[in-house]
């Protein structure tokens, strides 16, 4: 035991005093937060303020004046002629409280050629002009599809077609007759309250938060745990090109070598794990108002989720990284292993395939049973355990055969790597394995 805890020792301080973990450690998080928030943080606000000119063939000033309320402006601006792009500048345009858009109606008469009046606005969008324009057309409110013309077709683009539809339904309405304050009230918009049930109680859940909690915590499991299994096929592969492994084995067991060499290299892992928790914790506790000021809200993540992210990482890091021992002993180069590691880097890779199915549906049979197998359980029961809260049987059974599994992997390792280790030269053909596997 004495000579496994100086191996671990060893592998831990020459990893942990790098650059590169050092690095690794502040900047994944950050990184990781950037692209889950930056996205749509941007997409809300879009790139500036956009001129949006209406192009109005209705007839009815009244459907600007709506479409204008429902973007959030106050008193329309007034109409004005279609002459020239430059002419609707000087109908005096209101902002609306929309951060994206400032709109301008330009009243074009129904029997007028569009395409005359939009050719200006082209020419002057082509020019680099940050204006935007929208075609009512004159059967708009019997069906007619207004027409959105722009330099930039972005997400925040697809905003402008609910305020459109509603303002075009109000309209419809009050033609027909309907009192225009009972319209306003009946389509006043619902939100939608969504509660997560856990054991201890329902807290308030957005779905996107849960969403993106998901999928950090499947990627972060994913990159770390093919990082660290990799790194430790490395060590082995550098130990046997320098030889430094003929000395070490005639003091050390080579399985009390491998398994020095897999407990050290996790302990690097669960270092960097602690820092990102302790890091989260931070964010969650000092940075909650400074998020929900840009329109986000924190999801409330309670410990026994962070408690199963490190659990599931341990496991899935001890029996992938026991896979990539076999391949380090089987192989005397990089070049060799990058052939020979394929089959384990694909068992890493396929949960990633399958996460939508257990996202869409995290209760269904495909989901429960793809979950328990060890090779996906660390992802997509990380997956299930954030969205579904699974029951214990499950969360037991799929730890319980995890176990089993890196069980059955390291006394395969063990077999392998205390001949594999000295063994140099081409690579060993399954029946040279099945030998390997008799020797006692």
């Amino acid at each position: 035991m004495k000579k496994i805890l100086v191996i671990i020792k060893r592998e831990y301080m020459t990893r942990v005093r790098t650059r590169a973990f050092l690095i690794g450690t502040i900047i994944t998080p950050v990184l990781m937060l950037a692209l889950t928030l930056l996205p749509s943080f941007f997409a809300a606000r879009g790139g500036g303020e956009v001129q949006l000119v209406v192009l109005d063939q209705s007839g009815d000033p009244g459907l600007f004046d709506a479409l204008n309320r429902k973007l959030g402006g106050n008193a329309p601006p007034e109409a004005a002629s279609p002459q020239s792009p430059g002419d609707s500048e000087q109908a005096g345009s209101r902002p609306s409280q929309d951060s994206r858009y400032s709109l301008t109606r330009v009243a074009v008469p129904p029997g007028q050629n569009i395409d005359e009046v939009t050719a200006a606005y082209d020419q002057e969008i082509r020019a680099g002009s940050n204006k935007a324009y929208l075609v009512l057309p004159p059967d708009i409110l019997s069906g007619g599809e207004p027409e959105y013309n722009a330099k930039n077709i972005d997400i925040s683009t697809g905003r402008l077609a609910r305020p459109i539809s509603a303002a075009v339904t109000e309209r419809r309405l009050i033609k027909e007759g309907f009192p225009p304050d009972k319209i306003l009230s009946s389509m006043k918009g619902v939100e939608l309250k969504t509660n997560r049930v856990t054991p201890e109680g329902k807290s308030e859940e957005s779905g996107a938060a849960l969403f993106f909690v998901g999928i950090a915590m499947l990627i972060f499991i994913y990159t770390t745990i093919l990082i660290y299994g990799l790194s430790v096929m490395r060590g082995v592969i550098e130990e046997k090109q320098s030889r430094i492994v003929e000395v070490v084995i005639s003091s050390v067991k080579p399985t009390q070598m491998m398994l020095g060499k897999l407990i050290g290299i996790g302990l690097v892992g669960l270092t960097q794990y602690l820092i990102w928790v302790f890091a989260a914790g931070l964010l969650f506790v000092f940075g909650a108002s400074v998020v929900a000021s840009g329109g986000f809200t924190l999801p409330r993540l309670p410990l026994s989720l962070l408690a199963y992210f490190v659990i599931y990482f341990l496991l899935g890091y001890f029996l992938f990284a026991t896979l990539y021992v076999i391949v380090g002993a089987m192989v005397s180069s990089e070049e060799e292993a990058q052939q020979a590691q394929f089959p384990v880097t694909m068992l890493i890779i396929m949960p990633m395939m399958l996460f939508t199915l257990v996202m869409s549906n995290p209760n269904s049979t495909a989901s429960v049973v793809l979950s328990m197998v060890p090779f996906f359980a660390p992802t997509l029961m990380m997956m299930r355990i954030t969205i579904a809260n699974p029951p214990a049987w499950q969360l037991l059974g799929s730890i319980a055969l995890m176990l089993l599994a890196i069980m059955g992997a390291i006394w395969l390792a063990a077999k392998i790597y205390r001949v594999g280790i000295l063994m140099y030269g081409k690579r060993p053909s399954l029946a040279e394995l099945g030998r390997w596997l008799r020797y006692t």
